[in-house]
């Protein structure tokens, strides 16, 4: 059994709030033991197979859907969702590059999901390519982390396109970002960051 932590994030990791940086950033977690499957919810919604859900993009009424989806269907062992309000983090955090901060947040979601899931599982971000500059970044900020003896076998970009966790995540990171009270999952866990 391969397990799966597919992530992805809304907002951004700048502070130039008055040049148009993001005062939230949202960044999603799924873990799985099965790659994620969203053609029922498409057949159920008459979208076709290759049809993808990405918050920004997708009509109002297909996200009640898949709100819905999420809220009374969608079993899945763990999600956590850090909703960071960038204008409270500390001066420390601010001065980082954002890549390290982008890391720094997913280190703080994999470390609050299922413990007993984590080891050997592969890490799955949204990207078209590699980015080995923040592949480095991540697997370095997680590995000094992550408990002793505990590693994830991979981290591997993947295009959210045509991978349905990854849009699991962005569909999620859209609705926290907008109304955290929209998801009333028992699966998901939202933590405010700073706390």
């Amino acid at each position: 059994m391969t397990i799966r932590i597919y992530v992805d994030w809304s907002g951004d990791p700048g502070f130039k709030f008055r040049q148009g940086s993001s005062e939230l950033l949202v960044v999603a977690t799924v873990i799985s033991d099965e790659e994620l499957d969203m053609n029922s919810l498409r057949l159920k919604l008459s979208l076709p197979e290759d049809y993808e859900f990405h918050f920004s993009k997708t009509d109002r009424r297909i996200r009640e859907q898949f709100r819905n989806y999420i809220n009374t269907e969608l079993e899945i062992p763990g999600v956590v969702v850090l909703r960071v309000d960038k204008q409270l983090l500390s001066s420390n955090m601010r001065q980082k590059r954002g890549e390290q901060v982008i890391a720094d947040l997913i280190t703080h979601c994999v470390v609050n999901l299922p413990f007993e899931l984590l080891q050997n599982s592969t890490l799955y971000y949204d990207g078209e390519k590699e980015q080995q500059s923040f592949k480095n970044t991540l697997r370095t900020t997680l590995s000094h982390a992550m408990q002793a003896g505990m590693f994830l076998r991979g981290i591997k970009a993947a295009s959210a396109s045509r991978n349905d966790g990854l849009q699991v995540a962005d569909m999620l990171a859209g609705f926290i970002r907008n109304d955290p009270s929209s998801i009333r999952s028992n699966m998901v866990r939202i933590i405010s960051y700073p706390d």
